[in-house]
């Protein structure tokens, strides 16, 4: 199953900015239970689907979503900015997730930066796909300065929220 790509930017607010958050909600999301299809591997910016990426450039060619490059202003460096423009089939989280909690994880993710989500979804997959019990170590390895200035807790913080390893919230249930 792939999900509704132009639904999945309308649930997250109406906009994705930048290749790699979108890359990593679609990681955090299926870790959630999404059942998205992709599948992943390692890459420099953390967990990566081709396929995820085909899709949505599809979709960019049929016309369901719009892009648009942008510049940062500090530097001048290119991002790329999605929109739904079609509202799609309305069913983008048709998955083992409860609709509440996917939203309420689309929620925690777009007020993140993007390398934070790239912090949480490489820390995710250091510690459960590659099985590092020395993920702290390998992430400020593979991460280096990106990890500092309290970036590295709030990926960890956000996997609490987003009830992932290994950082999994406490609660009974």
């Amino acid at each position: 199953m792939t999900i509704d790509i132009p639904s999945l930017i309308v649930a997250a607010g109406g906009e994705i900015v930048g290749k790699i958050r979108l890359q990593k909600v679609v990681y955090l999301l299926d870790q959630m239970g999404l059942g998205s299809g992709f599948s992943y591997e390692y890459h420099h910016y953390g967990p990566y689907s081709a396929d995820l990426a085909e899709e949505v450039e599809d979709e960019v060619i049929i016309g369901h979503v719009e892009s648009e490059q942008r510049r940062r202003l500090s530097d001048g460096v290119p991002y790329i900015v999605f929109r739904a423009s079609t509202a799609g089939d309305g069913e983008p989280l048709d998955s083992s997730i409860p609709l509440d909690i996917a939203k309420n994880g689309l929620y925690e993710m777009q007020r993140r930066s993007a390398t934070v989500l790239e912090l949480a979804a490489t820390i995710h997959w250091l510690a459960v796909m590659e099985n590092r019990a020395d993920w702290p170590t390998e992430l400020v390895r593979r991460k280096g300065a990106k990890t500092q200035n309290g970036r590295e807790q709030e990926a960890i913080e956000l996997l609490k929220v987003l009830g992932l390893p290994p950082a999994v919230a406490c609660s009974a249930g």
